[in-house]
This record gives structure tokens, sequence and C-alpha cells, in this order.
């Protein structure tokens, strides 16, 4: 019997200044980028995170999910918190972060994340997807998907990078019981079919959990940066993202997060 993990990170908006970076990204100007120490505590909970998959996995298939906002392009031009504007570099970084994660993989899976962030159509995304070889593509032209609906051993699936989240401490936690609530409706009742075992969304920065309050499971991803300009100057300066990933163990119809 095959026992799958599926792994998925999310929201790591690679070049910008306050988010997940290699230790020195090289300039074409010939100058150097090093990592801040917020950086550097990102990128060795990167690491962490790594040694813990392939602790916890060993032995499974493995599928890596990167569920949006990939990198940070600030298309939307909010700040200057971006360490390069070079695509090349961007792109290069972009790999230099997810290798350690993509080393032991055998698909991965690229999900589209918001404009303002990875360009219009999620074109870093997509370009991203497009260099990996075992991509789980949409099409033979499309690399990246905006919604993934599948099945792996038996556990239907529904992944996409947006949703919405309450502001407030005492709103946010209900957000995933809404987010499964929707869902089952929207398969049972709009469509007349199965609904999902787990929805995935991400976007928000912060983890949450439905559990199993409804038909559907549904789960909201952490996030690979801290604060930027933007949250301090829309008030939200006491904010914490959650850092970290979710791995899924799928097999015979079961799984466990």
């Amino acid at each position: 019997m095959t026992k799958t993990a599926i792994i998925v990170v999310s929201d790591l908006h690679i070049n910008s200044t306050v988010a997940i970076c290699p230790p020195a990204v090289n300039l074409d100007d010939g100058g150097t980028y090093h990592q801040s120490r917020t950086q550097s505590w990102l990128w060795r909970s990167m690491l962490d995170f790594t040694r813990q998959v392939e602790s916890d996995t060993a032995g499974m298939r493995r599928i890596l999910v990167v569920n949006g906002d990939l990198g940070e392009l600030d298309t939307a031009k909010r700040s200057i918190q971006l360490i390069t504007l070079n695509k090349a570099t961007i792109l290069k970084m972009v790999w230099e972060v997810l290798d350690p994660l993509a080393q032991d993989v055998d698909r991965m899976l690229f999900l589209r994340g918001t404009a303002a962030h990875t360009g219009k159509s999620s074109w870093l995304e997509e370009a991203t997807a497009n260099d990996s070889s075992i991509s789980i593509r949409q099409s033979d032209d499309i690399a990246s998907q905006w919604h993934y609906r599948g099945v792996c051993e038996g556990v239907r699936l529904d992944i996409a990078h947006h949703t919405s989240a309450g502001g407030y401490p005492w709103t946010r936690g209900g957000s995933a019981l809404r987010l499964a609530a929707k869902t089952v409706w929207q398969y049972r009742v709009a469509r007349r079919i199965d609904p999902p075992h787990l929805v995935i969304r991400s976007h928000n920065h912060h983890y949450q959990d439905s559990g199993g309050n409804y038909e559907t499971h549904a789960i909201l991803t952490p996030a690979w940066t801290t604060a930027t300009e933007y949250m301090y100057r829309v008030g939200h300066e006491n904010e914490l993202s959650d850092i970290g990933g979710i791995v899924v163990a799928c097999e015979n119809g079961q799984y466990n997060v």
C-alpha cells in the first residue's frame, strides 16, 4: 500500500527584505545582499522544518505543494523592501530557498498567488513551475494552477491560495470553520457531489484548523515572512505571522495532519 506525504508551504514572499532568503544573494551589479537577523532565523527555521519533514515522512512518496505568493515583486509599489528587481536573480533566489525541501520529493505542485506579489497572472509561480521537470501541470502548456482538485491515495483534496480571514483575535479562529462549512455547501448543495476530505488555503499568514466539526476539514497555512511596511501602515503593527508549513500523510482514503 502506497503512503504519500503532501508537504505544504506558502507565502514565502522571496525577494522581500523581511521574508525568507538564502544566506547570501549575489546581485547582477557585482554586489551581495546578506541575510538580516530576521531572515537568518527564517532560514534556520526552514532547514529545521526540512529535517522534520525528512524524518516524519521517511519511506513515503512525497509531494511538495507551494501554495501561492512564492515571491515578492511588489507590483503595487507599496514599499522599497525588495532585494532586487532583476527577474533572473529572483528566480535563482526562489530555487535556492526551495532546494532543501525539493531535493527528495517525487512531485511538485505550484498554486498561483496574488498579482501584487507575484506579478500579473502570477508569472513568477508559472515560471518557477515551468522550470521543474516534476511539476504537476495543469496542461502541456500551463505549469501552475489557480485551483487544484484531486485525489491522493483516496483522499479528496481542494487546494488554492486565497481565502478570507477574520482580522480580530476573537474572529480569526472562525475562518477555518467558515471555510469548511462553505466548502461542504458548495460541493454537496451546489454541485451535488462528494466534498473534499481536506481543503487547504493560505494568504493570511496565520495557521487555522477547523478540526472535525464538518464533513470537510479546512486548514489555513502559516507563512515564511514577517511584518512589512504595509502592515505598519494599515495598523497591524502588533500582528505576528505564524511561521512554518504542514504535512499531510495520506493512505487508503485516510489522512493525518
